[in-house]
């Protein structure tokens, strides 16, 4: 059996890893198009992203409710 770089073999295992990393590109990919959507809509607020393991955990995003009725 050939073993490559991260210490697997051709196998299903060395095959979940790269399930596991092309699912985080897709969320990584998601989270980017979702803040640019925040960017376009004139979001003023702050984006919180927790990792876990190398991988997006939560994200949370807030946002001023009353901003309109601020005092000048």
């Amino acid at each position: 059996m050939k073993a490559n770089l991260n210490g697997f073999g051709d196998g299903e295992a060395s095959r979940g890893i790269r399930r596991e990393k092309s699912g985080k590109l897709e969320k990584f990919e998601m989270l980017i198009n979702k803040i640019e959507a925040l960017i376009d809509t004139g979001f003023t607020g702050y984006v919180k992203i927790n990792f876990s393991q190398g991988s997006i955990g939560r994200v949370e995003k807030f946002e001023e409710i009353l901003k309109e009725l601020k005092v000048k």
